[in-house]
């Protein structure tokens, strides 16, 4: 377009200073239209006034081609953009500055596969534990293996070699893994999208190298909209959905993060939160880490009962519907 643009203006302008006319010029193409303009127009102004009458880069361009090929040829070989006679073409860059913000640079292996639909299953228990891995993470394990039932587990990871192993083991039965958080200090990860960026990827890297498993979905601790990150929230669910990984709140919670939890307030949690659902299709958040003995005690009693009232167990994977803080269908 720039070459097209330059030759037009500067090959218009020398036709016009060349025509046997010393008052008034003409630029004639191929049909009968007749352009006057005054002699000693400038650049500009030539180009505007071709360009006002209908004339594009690309019709003078052609004409200048038939009538002076040799010069047309010449003036191509040595086009370099930057002519004072030729305006050099405004760059996209200048045009429109690039908003896009710094942090979509960081980590470029840090994708997943986006899912192309989710699916529904009604009446569908999808039992899911954060925190881990533990010693506790182990005895869950038994408890759903007896069932022949598979969870799933948001992952702080570990460095250890035994919570190494324990990932490990996880992934190898079968259940889905994804990324939590591995400082867990809200203050800090939600102090920026990078901040949050710099602790997934760590936690990310965790679990792939203890498991070679590669995360495709994830839980925000706290949940995807809390009081540390309400300010970034928008930002960090754009950002890591436009990376393609899928985040799974909950709609009903063992409310098992308090230091006074029991077995009798999680089951009954558990048990009061699925009757409130609307199609019986519970996403349900538990802990498998250190201290949660209570959970451990109470998961096979939830399983046996909602097997007896007709309820099915499923892992969590992104092709499933999330349930989130904005939306649950």
């Amino acid at each position: 377009i720039a070459i097209a643009t330059g030759l037009a203006i500067f090959f218009g302008v020398r036709l016009l200073i060349n025509s046997k006319d010393a008052e008034e010029v003409s630029v004639q193409a191929q049909e009968t239209d007749v352009l006057n303009i005054p002699d000693g127009t400038s650049l500009e102004q030539v180009y505007l006034l071709l360009a006002a009458n209908g004339y594009s880069s690309e019709d003078i361009l052609n004409f200048l081609k038939e009538n002076e090929s040799s010069s047309v040829k010449a003036f191509v070989e040595d086009f370099n953009g930057t002519s004072d006679d030729v305006p050099a073409e405004t760059s996209a860059e200048e045009k429109a500055p690039d908003t896009t913000p710094e942090y979509t640079k960081l980590y470029p292996a840090l994708y997943a596969e986006a899912p192309t639909e989710f699916n529904i299953a009604e009446k569908t228990i999808y039992l899911t534990f954060d925190d881990g891995p533990s010693e506790n993470t182990l005895d869950i394990l038994e408890t759903l293996d007896k069932y022949n039932i598979k969870a799933t587990f948001f992952m702080s990871g570990s460095e250890t070699e035994e919570g190494k192993k324990i990932m490990k083991q996880v992934a190898d039965a079968g259940h889905t893994i994804g990324v939590h958080s591995y400082k867990h200090d809200y203050e800090v990860i939600y102090n920026s999208v990078d901040d949050y960026l710099e602790d997934f990827s760590n936690t990310y890297n965790i679990i792939y190298d203890a498991t070679g498993v590669k995360p495709q979905i994830f839980r925000f601790p706290g949940g995807s909209i809390n009081n540390y990150n309400s300010l970034i929230y928008h930002q960090l669910i754009a950002e890591m959905t436009r990376r393609g990984f899928v985040y799974y709140d909950w709609n009903v919670s063992g409310e098992d993060a308090s230091a006074h939890a029991t077995w009798t307030s999680i089951y009954n949690s558990i048990m009061n939160g699925i009757e409130c659902t609307s199609s019986g299709r519970a996403i349900i958040l538990m802990h498998d880490s250190a201290g949660k003995e209570a959970t451990v005690d109470t998961v096979e009693d939830i399983i046996t009962e909602l097997i007896d009232q007709g309820y099915t167990f499923a892992p969590l994977d992104n092709s499933v519907m999330p349930v989130t803080f904005t939306y649950e269908p």
